[in-house]
């Protein structure tokens, strides 16, 4: 008798029907929501560790800010007068030498930047 049914071919009857069609569409929509909600229990961990190093980021720049505008004010006020070397501690006299130091590094970098281009300008008219 099974041979007999392997010799006929019968025609094999579609499941997938309208209803299970329906059935389908609402498991997946079901099983998305399961996967979104793992996905959104997952992510709050990854943006909060984001956010949190954004946040301190964005307060280290603060801080350096803060310091260098503190320091630029201390600068302005000693060189109206406003300030003597007498009222300065130790630590806000050697912030203003390095910032000295720094502004006189930063003009002689500049000058001889300029320097050069005059050179290169000299040498272009000295060929023309």
């Amino acid at each position: 008798m099974n041979e007999n049914s392997k010799d006929k071919s019968l025609i094999q009857i579609n499941i997938k029907g309208i209803f299970y069609k329906i059935e389908q569409f609402f498991v997946n929509i079901f099983k998305k929501k399961d996967i979104n909600e793992e996905v959104l229990a997952v992510e709050p961990n990854d943006e909060f560790n984001k956010m949190k190093n954004a946040n301190t980021f964005i307060k280290e720049l603060k801080n350096i800010e803060t310091e260098e505008t503190e320091i630029l004010k201390l600068q302005k006020e000693y060189r109206n007068g406003k300030i003597d070397e007498k009222d300065l501690s130790i630590d806000q006299i050697s912030a203003l030498n390095k910032l000295y130091d720094k502004q006189i590094a930063d003009l002689k970098k500049s000058n001889e930047a300029r320097k050069q281009k005059l050179l290169q300008y000299r040498m272009k008219r000295s060929n023309s």
